[in-house]
């Protein structure tokens, strides 16, 4: 395999954007930045991508100058990538002196696996082996990496100060997946005057739930709603108005659950259609409508103890005159300044982390009993 040539079975998929064919390509599979909405950490919501995908909605269009300008900036952000050699410093000197340490290739292209035919990638880069070095390991690239290109404000950056975003994390995995690598940068250029670049090795536990979760999704739920919507529009077409009904129940059936997200609400508010003013509820749904209420009590009281927590901290360490608090290899706490800001960041990165199920637990302690 060259420096610059990807494994002989992957396929690729060179398709203009926005037209029919792109539309199209787009339905059958999960894309790289659409697994974490699959995987219910997005923004975004899984009822929605189901819609789409199984063609009962249009595929959302839009575009604005933050996208714009990513798309803009992205080839000056892949050439600064190629001077950088793990630190500001070096990326600077290198730069100054004309060396490029490595290079990088854009892909103008979907790729696809076949041995995991519901994902697709549509990377912006990939690092070349010739020159390539895993900077966590700090061994020379055995295949290609995957680059993926950021450009975001400070507030957004704000997002990444305890760590990558695990959304972000879930699209790059998606990449290695697809190209079966181990090794992925991010480069980010932040607030217009700062490149960073974050190293992510691959996670053999978040690719196997990436695979799982994903799968499932496609295989049970969107592929029998795309059979259920040919069924139901013949039945449509044919007057069948008793059979298409059953098949429209299949696929409400089959759409994912309502989850937290404010997308959420924001598609069944799109999708809404009013037909009467009240329907009768269940004590199941009081039940629901009670734990809402308990919630917004526990919000206050969580987010009062977080702030007295920080403050607590910050006096601590304005009185020290100090910008962190070490915890030797446990962590420590920081309140640091930040490039191009007036005021401090706030960060906690402590090693030890509450479990999933120790959260669920204690969580589940709170219930009606309450009243």
């Amino acid at each position: 395999m060259g420096p610059t040539t990807m494994k002989s079975h992957l396929k690729l998929y060179r398709i203009p954007q926005h037209t029919d064919a792109w539309h199209e390509f787009r339905l059958n599979g999960i894309g790289g930045s659409e697994v974490s909405t699959v995987l219910n950490i997005s923004f975004d919501t899984a009822a929605r991508l189901y819609h789409e995908k199984i063609g009962n909605i249009p595929h959302r269009e839009f575009d604005n100058m933050n996208m714009f300008m990513g798309r803009y900036l992205e080839e000056h952000i892949a050439t600064l990538h190629k001077y950088y050699d793990g630190t500001e410093e070096g990326l600077i000197e290198n730069y100054k002196n004309g060396t490029i340490v490595r290079e990088n290739r854009a892909i103008n292209a979907y790729v696809v696996n076949p041995n995991y035919p519901w994902l697709f990638g549509s990377l912006d880069r990939l690092i070349n082996i010739k020159g390539g070095v895993n900077l966590i390991t700090g061994e020379a690239l055995k295949e290609e990496a995957v680059l993926e290109i950021k450009n975001m404000g400070m507030w957004a950056s704000k997002a990444w100060d305890d760590g990558i975003p695990i959304y972000h994390l879930i699209q790059v995995h998606v990449y290695m997946i697809i190209l079966e690598t181990d090794y992925s940068e991010i480069a980010m250029l932040v607030d217009g005057n700062r490149l960073v670049v974050e190293k992510v090795q691959r996670d053999e536990e978040l690719v196997k739930r990436i695979l799982s979760i994903s799968r499932q999704w496609w295989y049970d739920r969107v592929i029998p709603a795309k059979d259920a919507i040919k069924i139901r529009d013949e039945c449509d077409a044919q007057g069948n108005i008793g059979e298409s009904e059953k098949y429209e129940a299949i696929i409400q059936r089959l759409e994912p659950d309502p989850d937290y997200s404010e997308a959420y609400k924001d598609f069944m508010s799109d999708s809404f259609v009013k037909e009467r003013e009240f329907v009768d509820g269940t004590m199941e749904l009081y039940s629901l409508a009670k734990k809402y209420e308990i919630m917004k009590k526990v919000k206050n009281e969580v987010d009062k103890t977080q702030a007295l927590i920080k403050n607590t901290f910050i006096k601590f360490l304005k009185d020290n005159g100090a910008e962190s608090v070490s915890f030797d290899s446990l962590g420590s706490v920081n309140w640091t300044d930040r490039k191009g800001s007036a005021s401090r960041t706030f960060g906690c990165k402590i090693k030890e982390k509450p479990s999933e199920d120790i959260i669920k637990e204690e969580f589940a302690k709170i219930d009606q009993n309450c009243y």
